[in-house]
């Protein structure tokens, strides 16, 4: 996990720089408020630009991210847009420094999905621990569609080891990428309740297919 403080260091994370939330979190405002939710964790937030969207839509944040380089991007954008109720804290999905049951919801932005399924699945099983019943869960997911899928070595199914090398580093990611029917057999498998799910393609550059799944506990 070291190297996303590394990434983050050398200015080689590609959302640091955006300022917009993703629009599945500004459509998700309406869905919190009709459930009364207040309390919500950002699993991975980077440096904080959902987050602090929905601080500033009155909602209370906290924000984890292996990065502290991360979090102090993040911090800066609060004070940046005068937002008070959000705090950030250094750790990694894998465990949680939370309660069991202590916020309405959670959400994982392109946060949790650079792992093994092993990973994957600890990591929604510690999401649905600190969230209390009734709660909801947002997530997205490398899709099988994913320019990125195939690339590299193949260590399990659907899961592929690649390298790089930046500024002088040598870094690996493992990813694991999801067809619908695997996506929808975690959330079962763990007794989330599956409210929606939808796969998104992102035409940039190249195409960037994530699924986009919300879940009740």
């Amino acid at each position: 996990m070291r190297k996303y403080e590394d990434l983050y260091r050398m200015g080689c994370v590609r959302t640091a720089e955006i300022v917009e939330p993703d629009d599945f979190i500004v459509d998700l405002v309406s869905q919190l408020n009709e459930k009364g939710i207040k309390t919500i964790l950002d699993v991975g937030c980077g440096a904080g630009r959902n987050a602090v969207f929905l601080a500033k839509e009155g909602f209370y944040l906290v924000g984890l991210d292996i990065s502290a380089t991360a979090l102090g991007l993040a911090l800066k954008r609060t004070h940046d847009e005068k937002t008070r109720n959000c705090r950030f804290v250094v750790g990694t999905f894998l465990k949680l420094p939370f309660q069991d049951g202590c916020f309405n919801s959670a959400f994982s932005s392109y946060g949790i999905e650079n792992v093994s399924l092993p990973k994957i699945k600890k990591a929604l099983s510690e999401m649905k621990r600190v969230v209390r019943k009734g709660g909801l869960m947002l997530v997205t997911l490398h899709s099988t569609k994913h320019w990125r899928f195939g690339l590299g070595k193949e260590t399990s199914p659907h899961t592929f080891l690649t390298v790089d090398t930046m500024q002088g580093k040598r870094l690996e990611f493992v990813t694991h990428f999801f067809g619908k029917e695997e996506a929808e057999s975690v959330f079962h498998n763990l007794d989330l309740k599956i409210l929606s799910i939808k796969e998104v393609p992102k035409i940039t550059d190249k195409k960037r297919a994530h699924w986009t799944i919300l879940s009740e506990k």
